[in-house]
């Protein structure tokens, strides 16, 4: 082969290597994870009772544990974070880890799941703190400073309530996720029933009254009643009309509120899936057969179809909304910068393109970059026809000289 012709391949393919280099380098939508994180809190006096057994049999999702020494709740160890689980704290959190879990739960596409404790012995602070939060992170729901108990359904004391899975339907969230192969009940080993207040700090009786995002998932049998151990009094559930020989009652033990303006999710139950006395978990208990790991396993696996698929897709809609609604008067303009420029420059015009339509405002600048970084920021097919146009050009042109 002619020395001349050798000499411009390896200069072309040195230039192909110049060229395609930064474009290997670059991050697409192709690499990014499919897999979401789940953080479990033990920094507040948490028991990590089956915790262990959660993580192993739980292995679609990756678990971070904030243990508060290697971990805690911070905004920058919050920042990798999809779901945060509070199993029933026993220590208050700062005003900078509210803080934090605020500035987290708003930036998007986030799950919390707090849970609390009956008012018998020490549960009265858990009551306080989980409600503290619930209140400085704006929620409706809430902890009811009481205990539920049912002389019926239970393992073989009152206080070892079960409860059933009656799950509103929320199509639109999927939350048939939830139920799915639940047959037996659940353990809710010393719980406290839910309520939600108004703007006003009023309380409203959940089980008649909702508001909107509202998701009732966990309830008591028909046969369960109040209980009152400790101050403060309850809210709304008083002993007099709910507790023992008052009648038949039902309580919510578990929901959750759906913010969609931020698409997120507030859970709060009455007693927690980890940790506790004897956690919801629980596969059996004094010989009654549970349904605790399909339980837990269903709401991990709603958290996820949430974060990895329902709510980009609603993002991804109202994107794409607002980019045909700014992109249209900018067609005009693309059209003369395309008459203006030569064909050398047409890598050059898609640029100026993409800088227009992200002209208009933040959230179209935003999604116009993960375009680019990912399904079509760069022409791959130009590319490659320029680097062989000029792999020809080269050679040809050191055949010439000879």
């Amino acid at each position: 082969m002619n020395k001349n012709i050798k000499l411009g391949l390896i200069v072309a393919s040195l230039f192909l290597l110049s060229i395609t280099a930064p474009l290997a380098a670059m991050p697409a939508k192709a690499q990014t994870t499919n897999t979401i994180t789940v953080a479990v809190d033990l920094s507040h006096g948490e028991s990590d009772k089956y915790l262990d057994y959660i993580m192993s049999n739980i292995t679609f999702v990756n678990w971070v544990v904030f243990d508060g020494q290697n971990l805690s709740i911070t905004p920058e160890n919050l920042s990798n974070v999809d779901v945060l689980i509070l199993g029933q704290p026993t220590v208050g959190f700062s005003p900078d880890e509210m803080d934090a879990i605020y500035n987290w739960l708003v930036s998007g596409n986030k799950v919390l799941w707090v849970a609390g404790d009956s008012d018998y012995g020490s549960g009265w602070q858990t009551q306080e703190y989980v409600n503290d939060l619930l209140e400085y992170i704006g929620a409706k729901l809430r902890i009811e400073y009481a205990s539920f108990y049912d002389d019926y359904h239970n393992c073989g004391r009152f206080y070892r309530v079960l409860v059933h899975m009656a799950v509103d339907d929320y199509p639109e969230l999927d939350t048939s996720i939830i139920s799915q192969n639940i047959t037996k009940p659940i353990l809710a080993h010393g719980p406290a029933p839910l309520l939600w207040v108004d703007d006003t700090g009023t309380p409203h009786d959940i089980t008649n009254e909702t508001f909107p995002g509202l998701i009732r998932i966990l309830w008591s049998y028909d046969t369960a009643y109040i209980g009152d151990n400790n101050e403060p009094a309850p809210m709304l559930y008083d002993p007099l009309f709910y507790g023992q020989g008052s009648g038949n009652h039902t309580f919510v033990f578990l929901a959750a509120e759906y913010w969609e303006d931020v698409h997120s999710l507030v859970v709060v139950s009455g007693e927690s899936p980890y940790g506790d006395y004897e956690p919801g978990f629980a596969w059996e208990y004094y010989g009654v057969q549970l349904d605790g790991p399909q339980y837990v396993t269903n709401m991990i696996s709603w958290f996820n179809t949430l974060i990895l698929q329902i709510w980009p897709s609603m993002e991804t809609t109202t994107t794409t909304n607002e980019t045909t609604t700014t992109t249209t008067t900018q067609t005009t303009t693309t059209t003369t910068t395309t008459e203006e420029t030569t064909t050398t420059t047409t890598q050059q015009t898609t640029t100026t393109t993409t800088t227009s339509e992200q002209t208009p405002g933040q959230t179209t600048t935003t999604t116009t970059t993960q375009q680019a970084a990912g399904e079509g920021g760069i022409n791959t097919g130009l590319v490659v026809a320029a680097v062989v146009i000029i792999i020809i050009i080269i050679a040809g042109a050191f055949a010439l000289r000879k």
